[in-house]
């Protein structure tokens, strides 16, 4: 009897056993339906990255497009700038004072010191007025197209370099510089856009061995470069 007993009570733990094969069985199941649920929100992520990054191309060609748009309206009204004052040159004959240029993106003036200072110094002469307003009208008429406005100093190399004399040419291309810049701002151009540089000697356009040349050299430069965005 005892023996028909455990035979009995082995049967019943045997017959158990297949909840333990199907808790398993869900645990996988459980486990696959997890992994699969993170794949799709991993593709959903690179879905939505995806989308997020065509959307950046999108508008980055279309900023590129307006930046275009921007660059040529600036292009445009630089060049009726140098026009204009081309043209102001040739009516009033000034081609030997003043010489004006254009590389598309920039314009470039140079004044010689003759028709803008008294000799030596960085004092305005009444004459060169008239022309620094004109020029500042011009640019005041598209200063919402202008990049930078740079106006530079430059004097010419009379061969005497002792410290005295470097000196003096470095404080007088400055003093030149910032005496266009204030009779510009006087005229309305705001300064937020402005800088001045002085170049001393050392950027010469012309031999300084001659009277003609130094003359060339002693100029003041304003370059204009456009907007690019």
């Amino acid at each position: 009897m005892r023996r028909r007993i455990l035979e009995t009570e082995g049967e019943k733990d045997n017959s158990e056993r297949w909840l333990l094969t199907y808790s398993d069985m869900i645990t996988l199941l459980l486990a696959l339906f997890i992994i699969l649920y993170g794949m799709s929100s991993v593709d959903t992520m690179k879905l939505k990255e995806m989308s997020n990054g065509l959307e950046k191309v999108l508008n980055h060609s279309a900023d590129s497009s307006a930046i275009g748009d921007n660059i040529s309206v600036s292009a445009d009204n630089l060049d009726n700038v140098y026009l204009a004052l081309k043209s102001y040159i040739a009516e009033r004959d000034l081609g030997n004072m003043i010489d004006v240029s254009s590389s598309g993106s920039a314009v470039s003036i140079h004044l010689k010191d003759a028709m803008l200072f008294k000799p030596d110094t960085a004092i305005l002469l009444p004459d060169s007025k008239p022309v620094i307003q004109e020029i500042s009208s011009s640019l005041e008429a598209i200063y919402g197209d202008i990049n930078h406005i740079t106006i530079t100093g430059n004097t010419a190399d009379l061969g005497h370099h002792d410290a005295a004399n470097e000196s003096d040419s470095w404080q007088l291309s400055v003093d030149r510089a910032v005496a266009v810049l204030n009779q510009m701002t006087a005229m309305g151009l705001e300064p937020s856009k402005m800088s001045i540089e002085g170049n001393s000697h050392y950027n010469p356009i012309a031999s300084n061995d001659t009277e003609d040349g130094r003359a060339k050299n002693r100029r003041v430069e304003i370059t204009i470069t456009g907007r690019a965005n």
